[in-house]
């Protein structure tokens, strides 16, 4: 499960009150719940109204993991500019 709906459960609150709190849309909290990434500013937000410290931030936000670029890809692209 998702740790930011875990930790909106745990406290009781449905996505519009911790959007709320937050100072947020609700449409961004389910945005997050669902896995989609977000800006520091708003993690902050997010960690400051569940009373979750930024230091535990990675267990909250894991880092987007990096694919990368397949060179017949990064061809295509540097021939088509």
């Amino acid at each position: 499960m998702n740790r930011i709906r875990a930790a909106r459960q745990a406290l009781g609150w449905t996505q519009a009150e911790l959007a709320g709190r937050a100072h947020i849309s609700p449409r961004t909290i389910h945005a997050i719940e669902k896995g989609q990434a977000c800006r520091q500013a708003t993690k902050r937000k997010i960690l400051t109204a569940l009373g979750v410290p930024w230091e535990l931030r990675a267990d909250y936000f894991p880092r987007p993991v990096r694919v990368p670029v397949r060179a017949t890809t990064a061809a295509a692209i540097s021939e088509s500019a």
